[in-house]
C-alpha cells in the first residue's frame, strides 16, 4: 500500500493530472498485491458501471448547450430585472444567477465561468473593484455543486449508495440559505466599493429578459420531474438535454454546426470527471482491501471522541484535503474510508453529504487546487492569487454556514 499512495504523491507532485495519478496507484498496488494487471480494465469498468452516473454527462451536455448558444445572458438579464437590476444591486444579481444556473447545470466551475463571463465585465464597467467582481463570483459559483441537481452530490449518492433523490431534497433548503447568506454578504462588502454616478444603468449587451424566462422551466422540469416521480435522476438528465436543445435551435437559432463544437467540449469534460472517478475507485478498492476504513473506525472507538468533535476534525481534514485534490477525488477517496465511521457514530449520510459539499465549496476557492480560482483567472486575466485574495470575505460567510451545518448534522 505504501508504494501505491507513494507513487500518487510522486505523481501530484510531478504535476501529473489527478485522473492519471489515481490510475496509476491503483496500477502499482494491483501489481503489488500479486492481482494480474490485467485486471485493472475491469476494475475501472466496474466503477462507471452504473445507471446513476449516466446522469453526469448528460448534465454537463446541458450546461454547454445553454453556455454557447447565448441562454445564460438572458438567464442574467432576467435575474437582474427581477432584482431591480440597477448597478448598486448587481453583486447580488451575480449570487442569484449562479444559484439559478447552479439549479440547471450541477457544476461549480461551469457555473463560474459562464456568470464570470457575463457579470464579471459588466461590474467592472460599472465601477465595482475588479477583485471584489472576481472574487464574488468565484465563490458564489460554488452554489452550483450544492443546488440541485448537483454532479458531486450524484457522486456522493453513488459512491455512499444513498439516494440521489433524497441528497437533492436534502439540499435544498441549504442551498436557499446559502445564497442569502452570500447576497448579505456581497451587499454588505459591495456597499465599501464606490459606484460611478455617471455611468449608465447595466444593459447586458441587449440581453432579453423575456427570453430568460424560458430558463425557468428548466431546473422545474427536472426537480419537478424528480420529487414527483414522474423521472428517475438520469431520465431527468436526459430531459434536460433535450429542452436545452429545444432552447438553443428554436428560441435562439443556433447554428446546427456549432452543436460539434459543444458536443466536444462536454465529451472533454465528461471524460475527465469519469477518469477521477474510475482513478479514485481503484485507490478507494485499494484502501477498503487494506482494511482502511476498519482501522480508522477502531482508532476513533478507542478515542472515544464524540460527535461533534469528530465533525469538526472530518470538516478541518476536508479542508486540507481541499487543498490538495479536487472535489471528486476526495469523495470517492473519502467516503468509503469515512461509511461504517458515520454509520457507528449515528450521522445520518444524507445530512453529512449536504455537509460535505458545502466543506468542498470552500475547496473550489483553496489553493493551489481550487479549480473556481483558475476558472475566474482565465476570464478575468488576474492572477490567481488576486483572485483568491478577492474571495476572502465570502469564505468567511461559507465557514459560518459550514458551522450551522455541522449544529444542523448533529440534531
Amino acid at each position: 500500500m505504501s508504494a501505491a499512495l507513494s507513487t500518487l504523491a510522486a505523481f501530484l507532485v510531478a504535476g501529473a493530472p489527478v485522473a492519471f495519478s489515481l490510475i496509476a496507484a491503483g496500477a502499482i498496488y494491483l501489481v503489488w498485491s500479486g492481482a494480474p494487471l490485467s485486471t485493472l480494465s475491469s476494475h475501472l469498468f466496474a466503477s462507471l458501471d452504473s445507471a446513476a452516473i449516466m446522469t453526469i454527462p448528460f448534465f454537463v451536455l446541458a450546461a454547454e448547450i445553454l453556455a454557447r448558444s447565448g441562454a445564460t445572458r438572458d438567464m442574467v438579464a432576467l435575474v437582474a430585472r427581477t432584482a431591480g437590476g440597477n448597478r448598486g444591486n448587481l453583486p447580488i444579481v451575480a449570487v442569484l444567477s449562479c444559484a439559478f444556473f447552479g439549479a440547471i447545470c450541477g457544476s461549480s466551475t461551469a457555473t463560474a465561468a459562464a456568470i464570470g463571463v457575463v457579470l464579471i465585465p459588466e461590474m467592472v464597467k460599472q465601477g465595482y473593484d475588479k477583485r471584489f467582481c472576481v472574487g464574488l463570483v468565484a465563490t458564489a459559483g460554488g452554489l452550483g455543486m450544492l443546488i440541485p441537481p448537483s454532479i458531486p452530490l450524484i457522486v456522493y449518492g453513488v459512491v455512499t449508495d444513498t439516494s440521489i433523490g433524497d441528497l437533492f431534497a436534502a439540499a435544498i433548503v441549504p442551498g436557499l440559505l446559502l445564497t442569502t447568506l452570500l447576497c448579505l454578504a456581497a451587499y454588505v462588502v459591495g456597499r465599501r466599493v464606490p459606484v460611478q454616478d455617471d455611468i449608465s444603468e447595466p444593459s447586458f449587451d441587449g440581453a432579453s429578459p423575456r427570453r430568460g424566462l424560458f430558463l425557468v422551466v428548466m431546473p422545474v422540469l427536472v426537480l419537478g420531474g424528480i420529487y414527483t416521480g414522474l423521472f428517475t435522476p438520469t431520465e431527468a438528465a436526459s430531459v434536460s438535454v433535450l429542452y436545452a436543445l429545444l432552447l438553443a435551435f428554436v428560441v435562439y437559432r443556433m447554428p446546427i454546426e456549432q452543436f460539434a463544437q459543444i458536443l466536444g467540449s462536454a465529451a472533454a469534460t465528461t471524460s475527465i470527471i469519469l477518469l477521477i472517478m474510475a482513478g479514485a475507485a481503484l485507490v478507494g478498492y485499494a484502501v477498503t482491501a487494506e482494511r482502511a476504513p476498519h482501522a480508522v473506525f477502531m482508532w476513533i472507538k478507542e478515542a472515544n471522541v464524540d460527535r461533534a468533535t469528530l465533525m469538526l476534525i472530518l470538516a478541518g481534514c476536508f479542508l486540507i484535503a481541499g487543498m490538495l485534490l479536487e472535489v471528486l477525488s476526495i469523495i470517492l477517496i473519502a467516503m468509503p474510508i469515512l461509511i461504517p465511521v458515520l454509520v457507528g457514530a449515528d450521522i445520518d449520510l444524507v445530512a453529512f453529504g449536504v455537509l460535505l459539499i458545502v466543506n468542498m465549496e470552500l475547496a473550489v476557492i483553496t489553493p493551489p487546487i481550487g479549480l473556481n480560482l483558475f476558472v475566474i483567472s482565465s476570464i478575468s486575466k488576474m492572477r490567481v492569487q488576486e483572485v483568491f485574495a478577492g474571495t476572502l470575505p465570502f469564505a468567511l460567510t461559507l465557514m459560518v454556514a459550514l458551522l450551522g451545518m455541522i449544529g444542523w448534522v448533529l440534531l
